[in-house]
């Protein structure tokens, strides 16, 4: 069996820059959730998980989705991170 492990999960937004009309530098951002897995305290993983503006179902079940998994893993019934 591994190491004490631990999921913390935070809302985050990417944001990624880009050159626009003109050439101009345009910063686009989109808005999520990001799941990061640490064993041992040392970072293993990061998952972002994107949501919408107005997030609806299929927002929820992806991050529900993305929750599961971190959680079986978090309580060593998957080795495998997810």
């Amino acid at each position: 069996m591994g190491g004490k492990r631990q999921v913390r999960v935070a809302t985050h937004v990417r944001r990624v820059e880009v050159d626009g009309p003109g050439g101009e530098p345009v910063t686009l951002s989109y808005p999520g959730m990001l799941l990061t897995g640490y064993e041992d305290d040392r970072k293993v993983f990061e998952r972002w998980i994107p949501t919408s503006d107005d997030p609806d179902g299929s927002d929820d079940e992806r991050l529900i989705e993305a929750m599961h998994e971190a959680t079986l893993w978090q309580n060593h019934v998957v080795e495998e991170h997810p």
